[in-house]
């Protein structure tokens, strides 16, 4: 039996979903410089929402507008698991613990997912795939300086909440991929930001009665708009899409490539000249995600 090649497609968009993530961050300090984390979270979700709604009443067929009672509950659980847990999770780890340990914990993500994948029995797990993860999460504590990493109950809190929002944007890559098989990826993630946005705001009242809203300045403008076009509705949208194509720790893998594209980043906006440690997590990194995933034994 001949090896299964991931679909070229499915590789372009993982790639893309990384690229915006991966300048996503530069946006979103400049963003959480002006709002709150969750009132941001909601404010953004809430927008792209909309906008994807719009979307998919013009690109989904009628037939594929599923709106019954079993489909609304299973996407508000994708919502609960994948936007807001892992959302809410994520930002309230990195307010209780370092960056290294955010960082270095987060590469955990992929290894959660191939883990719930293997526990639900939807993959298995094979010799090159094993090897293709521990290279990759190689790669990245290479170049995020594991020595880095502090445990110690300044940050103990903090790193909970930073393995959990892991857990749970795995455990959504891992129970919603059958289902977007059946359904249409687009329709899908646009409800799944409908509840989003109800969970959210509920979360977010506090910094709404509190903020000050002043009419953002042409930086922050063009920060909101790439992290609303780009890293939400755009992003959650190819992965929803490739979950389709590729099982769900193939998608969760190419995770693994975001600290690769900041180095580039600073390598060609900023002059940072990668060193030789950096040049060997990039070698370990690409190895592991073209081992893990764009070829399955």
């Amino acid at each position: 039996m001949q090896p299964q090649k991931t679909p070229i497609l499915a590789i372009v968009a993982l790639v893309t979903v990384q690229l915006i993530f991966g300048f996503n961050y530069a946006a979103s300090k400049i963003i959480l410089m002006t709002y709150p984390p969750l009132l941001w979270a909601a404010v953004r979700v809430a927008i792209a929402a909309v906008m994807m709604f719009a979307v998919a009443f013009v690109i989904v067929p009628r037939e594929k507008r599923t709106v019954s009672v079993r489909f609304l509950a299973t996407t508000f659980v994708f919502a609960v698991f994948g936007l807001v847990l892992m959302q809410a999770f994520f930002l309230y780890g990195l307010k209780f613990t370092t960056t290294s340990n955010s960082a270095i914990l987060n590469s955990l993500t992929p290894i959660f997912t191939l883990a719930f994948a293997i526990l639900l029995r939807r993959e298995k797990l094979t010799w090159l795939r094993a090897l293709g993860f521990l290279l990759a999460v190689t790669g990245v504590l290479v170049l995020k300086g594991v020595e880095n990493f502090t445990l110690s109950f300044q940050t103990l809190k903090g790193d909970i909440y930073t393995l959990l929002s892991c857990a749970s944007l795995a455990f959504f890559f891992v129970i919603s991929r059958d289902f977007l098989k059946k359904h249409s990826p687009l329709w899908v993630t646009a409800w799944m930001f409908f509840f989003g946005v109800i969970l959210l705001a509920a979360a977010a009242v506090p910094d709404f009665q509190s903020v000050q809203w002043s009419v953002p300045d042409g930086r922050l403008l063009f920060a909101m708009i790439y992290s609303i076009v780009g890293a939400t509705m755009i992003t959650y949208f190819l992965n929803s899409w490739t979950l389709t194509k590729v099982n769900a720790s193939s998608v969760s893998l190419f995770i693994y490539l975001q600290p690769l594209i900041a180095v580039f980043n600073a390598w060609f906006s900023l002059n940072e000249t990668p060193s030789l440690r950096t040049a060997l997590a990039i070698l370990l990194v690409f190895s592991g995600v073209g081992i893990g995933a764009l070829k399955k034994a």
